[in-house]
């Protein structure tokens, strides 16, 4: 990887940027119908959620979405499982027709203001991003070591993966959709790198093998988001499983390094060398995160009052990053 310590001007640019098309986007989907993202890649609908608009539309679970406004679905292109490109309204209906039982029907789908929950959501995980992004940016520019180097790679990810929140592209918006995603598996495998050297190069950090491993598993995936788009519909998201398999999997080697680097060492060496902060920012981000999500994936009939905002306490993990690797510089600044 390029340093980008000698293209700082060109970092804060991007993040410029990304900023601003990220807020674009946010502010334009404000007026912008919602529905449900209801049918997969074969174009079948798996269930409704219940009270949701395509159950009031008349969809039912083995629907198979034969066209949208009598465009085939295989037209659509490159385009979200509701079509985006279309640009729908608050107050506008789009036909569906469906094959069902060997019949056809005909469905009209009014579009619906965006819920609260789906909106903070979406402002949460901007919040995140941003805060990826600006804290790579600040250490880049204020400390300026190759800890902060990392930091501000892993900023530059997360903006990448930001990048569908912006303005509607039609039927590009696959094709952003695909970068995202890689941007974000990318994201998970520089989290890793930084947690495998940071404040300190463990042994698994130090060998080319492992670095080899963690890209290139990466760059094997990349000719697959590739495949997809090229054979849109027939395997659209197909991979979808295996890429966030492979986040995952990056997300939990990076919290194990994090975890080790806790145990190891002793209290003292941990707040010197700024690891003991980004450990609490740790706790502090992914607990509540994480019960928030099992709150909403399984607590259906029961909901923990402001959970919904508990993923927004993730930011809290680059901040305390960002503060991290500057006592690490200052404290090798005062061992010379």
């Amino acid at each position: 990887m390029p340093s980008l310590l000698s293209h700082r001007p060109t970092v804060l640019l991007t993040a410029v940027l990304i900023t601003a098309w990220a807020i674009a986007g946010l502010v334009m989907s404000r007026s912008q119908g919602y529905s449900d993202a209801f049918y997969g890649p074969d174009y079948i609908v798996p269930g409704v959620i219940p009270g949701g608009p395509a159950e009031s539309a008349g969809f039912q679970a083995g629907d198979r979405v034969v066209t949208v406004e009598n465009i085939p679905v295989e037209g659509l292109g490159m385009q979200s499982r509701w079509p985006r490109a279309m640009a729908p309204k608050v107050g506008r209906s789009h036909r569906f027709v469906v094959e069902r039982d060997g019949e056809l029907v005909t469905l009209n789908t009014t579009y619906t203001a965006i819920p609260r929950s789906v909106i903070m959501l979406r402002l949460g995980a901007a919040l995140v991003g941003l805060a990826f992004l600006w804290s790579g940016v600040w250490a880049l520019f204020r400390v300026g070591t190759v800890h902060a180097e990392r930091l501000a790679a892993i900023g530059l990810a997360a903006g990448v993966a930001m990048t569908g929140m912006g303005p509607s592209l039609g039927r590009l918006n696959g094709v952003v959709g695909h970068i995202q995603f890689a941007a974000m598996i990318l994201w998970a495998a520089f989290l890793l790198r930084f947690f495998l050297t940071f404040p300190t190069t463990k042994r698994p950090g130090a060998s080319t093998i492992t670095t080899r491993i963690i890209y290139g598993l990466w760059l094997l995936f990349l000719p697959v988001l590739v495949i997809e788009l090229i054979t849109h519909p027939t395997l659209y998201h197909t991979y979808g499983g295996p890429g966030y398999l492979l986040m995952l999997t990056y997300l939990m080697f990076a919290l194990a390094a994090a975890m080790h680097t806790g145990v190891i060492n002793p209290r003292w060496k941990l707040k010197q060398s700024g690891m003991g902060v980004i450990l609490m920012g740790l706790l502090v981000g992914i607990v509540p995160a994480l019960v928030g999500f099992f709150d909403w994936a399984f607590m259906r009939e029961f909901d923990i009052p402001t959970s919904v905002y508990w993923p927004v306490l993730l930011s809290v993990i680059p901040l305390t990053m960002a503060i991290g690797v500057h006592a690490e510089a200052r404290a090798r600044a005062d061992s010379y």
